[in-house]
């Protein structure tokens, strides 16, 4: 199957620290965007009702923050972030043959995050650098599913994730640059199913 959708994370609305300034989200006003993305999905039967699934996936998560809390600086900061899922798991689907297929799914893997950030902070025009950076961590998810096949080998598909990820305590005690630690949450997808 493939599957588009989003993904609703825990962490939302943080501040940011810039030159060892910290502000929080009251100082300014921030623009966070949900994650969004896409999903491939394959699974085998390896014995009714039983299926190994195989699942890759991409989720664009961005963050801005604007403020002039400073009042002598304005300060603005652009990131996101990519978070790329490769999972393997089992899956249950305990109707025989049917237009309507219904399945439970568990499963871990790992969990790759590609963030960057764009700081500018106005003072005496000093732009701080970009800088990107590459996280691996762990996780594991639980989840539903429905195919509705409109042939033999053709159908709709919809999809519902809890992902338990958490990226905190990143190398030399960094996080995203999106300010997100706990990934935690739920993933809805929706899209289409092929057997091949």
């Amino acid at each position: 199957s493939v599957r588009v959708g989003a993904w609703f994370p825990k962490d939302k609305e943080q501040g940011v620290r810039l030159d060892d300034v910290a502000f929080n989200k009251t100082e300014g006003v921030i623009d966070e965007s949900q994650a969004l993305g896409v999903d491939f999905h394959f699974r085998k039967n390896i014995g009714h009702p039983f299926y190994t699934d195989l699942s890759a996936g991409a989720w664009y998560s961005s963050y801005e923050f604007k403020s002039n809390a400073l009042q002598t600086a304005f300060i603005e900061y652009k990131a996101w972030t990519i978070i790329v899922p490769v999972t393997i798991g089992l899956s249950v689907a305990p109707l025989p043959v049917n237009p309507v297929q219904p399945y439970a799914m568990a499963g871990l893997g790992a969990y790759f995050a590609f963030t960057s950030h764009d700081p500018l902070q106005m003072t005496e025009n000093n732009d701080l650098p970009d800088d990107t950076d590459t996280y691996i961590r762990f996780g594991y998810y639980a989840g539903i599913g429905v195919d509705f096949l409109i042939g033999e080998s053709f159908g709709i598909s919809v999809g519902a994730k809890y992902q338990f990820i958490k990226f905190e305590e990143l190398d030399g005690g960094k996080t995203l640059f999106t300010g997100q630690e706990d990934l935690t949450g739920l993933q809805a997808t929706i899209g289409f199913v092929m057997s091949i």
